[in-house]
């Protein structure tokens, strides 16, 4: 859609994207104003993974309720941290694209996709509608909630199908039969001249045949139980869909095949997860080989993992004794029926941790009574640093804290301006300047202090 608006002229692939908001449209870090449509296409733009003000009403629709509003107060308050690196893949690179085309050109991103794209395309089948007959996905052994992007649907969230697919490879792979022929072309052109290099959108690869090398044009994605790779070259009019309802990475198998390489084997099915879990038995403190300690507890929906300074993570059972979260698994050791101690997988590195005690550390503490006024000071953003926001809402007698990308916790008072949550896992503790003013807080998480002030970001009015 970038390529085929560059051609006909309504942008440049070196537009900076201020120049696609109001002329009033103000940023407090004036470098993000200066991004490029091509340094977002490319992600190249040095934008986070994920915007901080993504606080899900949902965890496991991360960005469903992601609003436009939202987005324009991301680009109106952001500051980049100094060093930060300037090549990453950031969800925000091709979701704030998508916007900013749909702005420039006066239609919702999915509509101009429609019309300008997939129509002319011939994709009768693909678009981000749910009753297009949509399969379970599936994600470490379970049913995967399906994903809506809001916002950011430039970043993913169609639906598509192997023949409308197959449709779009088949006109890239003859671009001079179709009707968005300039911008197929331009789409695939590279920038960087590297050997592993990128297009708008597309990963480019040299691919050996004989003496001389083609570019091999692929592209893969996993998202919410799913996962897809389409990839083609020209030199032998080859091209190759795969689409899976599972979020095993498909890269490598449809690269291989491109080359007419060995594909690498499948993955392991994952082992049906038990029926019955004793979650009694896992709880306590253990200390990794090495010195870091974390904590297991038990509640009523599972177990949760939590190590010092992080949040606490839930633990899914995957098999007898053994728990996944989502960056990591456990697999609890036993001796005599008891369990003593817990290998971790972190990234396919392993290491072993000691159980050191059997119950979870734990600090009692009395509920303090809280009134209405005194809760609703302390409602607001805080900022630890350029990519991480904690908001507070204030409930009737609670207050809820929700950090980027995470789901809200509900904390009571202990004490003035001390709030805990039921586990004990986190706990804060507001900071006031000297006229009593809530200007900032201190995290506590499992033993670590945080410390975050509180910001105020203005939200641009609708345009």
């Amino acid at each position: 859609m970038l390529a085929q608006a560059a051609y006909e002229g309504k942008v440049r692939l070196l537009t900076p994207i201020h120049e696609l908001l109001p002329k009033d449209f103000t940023f407090a870090d004036a470098a993000l104003g200066a991004v490029t449509l091509r340094e977002l296409a490319t992600h190249r733009a040095g934008l986070p993974a994920l915007p901080p003000n993504l606080l899900p009403e949902q965890a496991d629709d991360l960005y469903a309720d992601f609003t436009p509003r939202d987005l324009r107060a991301f680009l109106a308050n952001y500051r980049r941290s100094p060093g930060a690196a300037a090549t990453t893949y950031s969800t925000l690179d091709a979701g704030l694209l998508g916007d900013l085309l749909g702005q420039q050109q006066g239609q919702p991103y999915a509509e101009l996709l429609h019309d300008r794209i997939l129509q002319p395309l011939g994709m009768e089948h693909t678009s981000f509608d749910d009753s297009l007959g949509l399969l379970v996905g599936h994600a470490r052994g379970a049913t995967a909630v399906h994903w809506h992007f809001g916002a950011l649907a430039g970043a993913a969230g169609l639906r598509s199908s192997v023949g409308d697919l197959l449709t779009f490879l088949q006109q890239n792979l003859q671009p001079q039969a179709s009707p968005l022929r300039a911008a197929l072309l331009l789409a695939r052109q590279t920038h960087g001249g590297e050997k592993q290099d990128v297009g708008l959108g597309w990963n480019i690869v040299e691919a050996s045949d004989g003496e001389q090398s083609w570019p091999l044009v692929w592209r893969a994605s996993r998202t919410a139980g799913f996962a897809a790779f389409l990839g083609f070259r020209t030199d032998r009019q080859q091209a190759l869909v795969l689409l899976g309802n599972a979020d095993a990475d498909l890269s490598a198998l449809g690269i291989a095949w491109l080359e007419q390489r060995t594909p690498p084997p499948l993955p392991e099915r994952p082992a049906p997860a038990p029926k019955s879990v004793p979650l009694q038995d896992y709880p306590g403190l253990y200390q990794v080989r090495g010195g870091n300690e974390f904590i297991v507890r038990a509640n009523a929906t599972g177990l949760t993992a939590q190590f010092r300074g992080q949040l606490a993570q839930p633990l899914r059972a995957i098999a007898a004794d053994a728990f996944a979260g989502d960056a990591l698994s456990f697999a609890f050791g036993r001796e005599h029926d008891k369990v003593t101690g817990a290998i971790l997988d972190v990234g396919g590195a392993h290491v072993t941790a000691q159980r050191l005690s059997e119950r979870a550390p734990a600090i009692a503490r009395p509920t303090a009574s809280v009134d209405a006024k005194a809760l609703a000071e302390l409602a607001g953003d805080y900022m630890f640093d350029a990519d991480i926001l904690l908001r507070v809402r204030a409930g009737a007698d609670a207050i809820g804290l929700q950090m980027t990308a995470h789901a809200p916790m509900r904390l009571v008072a202990f004490a003035p301006d001390r709030y805990a949550d039921a586990e004990g896992s986190c706990e804060v503790a507001f900071k006031r300047d000297d006229k009593g003013g809530v200007n900032g807080l201190l995290l506590n998480l499992a033993g670590v202090d945080r410390a975050a002030k509180r910001v105020v970001w203005t939200v641009p009015a609708a345009k």
